[in-house]
């Protein structure tokens, strides 16, 4: 099946997408954050998607601070409007890779969104698609 991965921020949102197989994810784009619900919509329709995978930034200490609560308010918002299903991955130190992997060091929001859905397909294929993060 197919997954949107989301990288929630508050200025820019982070898309992704998976094969049919959810074997490799990939970057799509980058959307300011008020235009995230109708890219992800149009991302998940084009590409005939069964779900989307919101990243949830946890703090260090593995709670839930301002960010991922902001994070869960956009994936329900998803939810709602796509009638998809939505799962949550824990997006620690994945703006650090990203970065990495970003030109001349910048964040990639859509690189992000990319490692997250990967992230969440890899746990998926070792522990079972009923694996939760």
């Amino acid at each position: 099946m197919r997954w949107v991965g989301v990288d929630p921020g508050t200025q820019r949102v982070g898309i992704a997408v998976c094969d049919p197989e959810e074997r490799v994810a990939v970057p799509v784009e980058v959307v300011p954050t008020s235009a995230a619900v109708p890219a992800v919509r149009t991302v998940a329709t084009r590409e005939e998607a069964g779900g989307v995978v919101v990243g949830l930034p946890l703090l260090l200490d593995g709670s839930e601070g301002e960010a991922a609560r902001l994070a869960r308010r956009l994936g329900e918002r998803i939810r709602r409007r796509l009638d998809l299903p939505v799962e949550y991955e824990d997006e620690r130190f994945t703006t650090v890779e990203a970065e990495r992997e970003g030109s001349g060091g910048e964040p990639r929001d859509d690189v992000a969104a990319a490692l997250i859905l990967q992230q969440f397909i890899d746990r998926r294929r070792t522990e079972g698609p009923d694996a939760r993060a």
